[in-house]
């Protein structure tokens, strides 16, 4: 009952800050460079890795409220980028996009740690003590990076006739492809160490 509630708790936490955020930049534009659409501006919102990151972490959340032994593939793969995303999330950003992110007032502000540091950290707990564990394995890893790289070529792709790029390292208007590109292989290095990295503890912690 405890692991449900506190799934639950995650999914519901998450889902409401990536709503309100969604109806902030529905009604307004902060920033000359963002899209002067509504529908613009939430496309481009929904593009960033960290939304999506919590999305998938707040949906394989909610799966497991409604069913806790669930074996399907589509959950594993969801739940091996939610847990690995949201830890590139907030490596990336408290390492590298802090000290120039700024959100423009208290709700973002309060949104932005939200999606950056706690839901990631009450994330990777609950996974790290409850799991369920048993549910990677290679089938589930090759599904997970293959995604991971279907979301680059998107990124590039809308990029490519927007000139609009959701993170400032990879925005090739701004440093060109050669660097942009490089940010992205190591961002695909480190995302492949974590992978292995919660395969290892998810066959540890299945052994006790």
């Amino acid at each position: 009952m405890l692991k449900r509630s506190i799934n639950l708790f995650i999914a519901l936490f998450a889902i409401s800050i990536i709503a309100l955020e969604t109806y902030i930049y529905w009604h307004t534009r902060f920033r000359p460079w963002q899209p002067s659409s509504s529908i613009g501006r939430l496309v481009y919102y929904y593009s960033f890795f960290t939304v999506l990151s919590n999305l998938m972490l707040a949906l394989s959340c909610f799966w497991l409220t409604i069913n806790p032994n669930c074996h399907r593939y589509s959950f594993k793969v969801i739940r091996l980028n939610g847990l690995v995303g949201v830890i590139i999330t907030t490596i990336v950003y408290n390492l590298i996009l802090r000290g120039i992110h700024s959100p423009p007032n208290i709700l973002l502000k309060i949104a932005n740690e939200s999606l950056h540091v706690v839901i990631p950290v009450l994330g990777i707990l609950t996974w790290f003590i409850w799991g369920p564990f048993r549910k990677i394995n290679i089938k589930v890893i090759v599904g997970s990076l293959l995604s991971l790289m279907g979301y680059g070529i998107y990124i590039f792709v809308r990029g490519y006739y927007t000139s609009l790029y959701p993170y400032p390292f990879i925005n090739v208007v701004q440093i060109g492809y050669f660097k942009a590109l490089l940010a992205v292989s190591k961002v695909f290095l480190l995302f492949w160490g974590l992978v292995f990295l919660c395969w290892a503890i998810d066959c540890l912690r299945s052994q006790k």
